[in-house]
């Protein structure tokens, strides 16, 4: 049995960059002649994946160490002339979510481009179908910016759904002064810092390979990693103002929490003291004693009324005075 039937998709690119889908014996003997340049995708979660792997030549050991490595850890390293690394991505799904993310492995070297994964991923599986609706791919690097590109362009949508969330936030309380709505604000700031925790280190990574990159690298490569690294740069930036945005308005969520607090709690004090001379006063003739005035008089109890009305609104008075409201 040829181990390559456990790869999930293969390509082969021509100098123009057409892709040609290749299978079975066919697949392994473009590998081997090394005429043009191919992508292999693997499943990692099929049990043949790894014999598949093993199986391919020109390719470093520790280089197939990390595409079959079980380690979440984001790197990229350069392996003599080999490219190695893992990146993360967003589960395939109807919708994006920051808490779906997981990672694929790949290896580049001049001919061969090999990825894996365990789970469907959004980019791969874009960059797949591009491939087959007629996009054309220069190059092992060019497919490896094109599937970063494609990641990043994920995130750029995430970035501009929290954005209009915070917007949402902010109009409330410019606008209704509203005490705000902390459900929102807490989702977009969870995920914004998530998705940062996810950005960066992919910056830091394209940074590396452009430092440490391999010698069959082109300088038209090296712009496109210069232009992905700037792309990464911008949605750390995008994603660092939104962490800072929603921090403020968060800040301001509270100041009106505890605005509002305070006015509810001056509203019960003040009526504690406008209903503190009347209590006093039905506390006594309430007591069953003799010697109590208006006792016996027919007018006792309206007389009484308007003395609990007249030490309310003297209570009035002074609380007025005294500016508590």
């Amino acid at each position: 049995m040829d181990p390559l039937q456990s790869v999930v998709w293969g390509y082969r690119f021509s100098e123009t960059g057409e892709a040609e889908e290749l299978t079975g014996a066919p697949l392994r003997t473009a590998i081997e002649q090394q005429e043009s340049w191919i992508w292999l995708h693997f499943d990692l979660t099929d049990t043949r994946a790894r014999a598949g792997i093993l199986s391919l030549p020109h390719l470093p050991e520790e280089a197939v160490e990390m595409l079959l490595s079980t380690d979440e850890h984001q790197r990229i390293e350069t392996i003599g002339h080999a490219v190695a690394g893992v990146v993360a991505d967003f589960e395939r799904a109807d919708t994006l979510e920051v808490r779906q993310m997981t990672r694929w492995h790949f290896c580049m070297v001049p001919h061969l481009f090999v990825s894996a994964r365990r789970r469907p991923l959004l980019s791969l599986n874009t960059m797949q179908h591009a491939i087959q609706t007629g996009r054309r791919i220069i190059g092992v690097a060019g497919l490896f910016h094109a599937i970063i590109h494609a990641f990043a362009a994920a995130m750029a949508a995430l970035v501009t759904q929290y954005t209009t969330a915070l917007d949402e936030v902010e109009d409330g309380l410019l606008e209704a002064q509203e005490t705000g709505d902390y459900e929102a604000l807490g989702m977009v700031r969870r995920s914004a810092v998530r998705l940062h925790r996810q950005a960066t280190p992919l910056r830091a990574m394209l940074r590396h390979l452009l430092e440490e990159r391999p010698d069959w690298f082109t300088e038209e490569a090296a712009e496109d990693c210069e232009a992905g690294a700037q792309r990464v740069d911008s949605l750390c930036a995008d994603l660092q103002s939104l962490q800072e945005r929603a921090h403020a308005l968060q800040d301001e969520l509270s100041a009106r929490q505890t605005e509002e607090t305070n006015r509810r709690l001056t509203m019960l004090s003040v009526m504690t003291a406008l209903l503190m001379p009347p209590t006093l006063i039905t506390g006594i003739f309430g007591m069953n004693v003799e010697g109590l005035p208006f006792k016996e008089h027919p007018l006792g109890f309206i007389a009484t009324c308007v003395l609990i009305v007249a030490s309310a609104a003297g209570a009035y008075v002074v609380v007025r005075r005294l500016k508590v409201i």
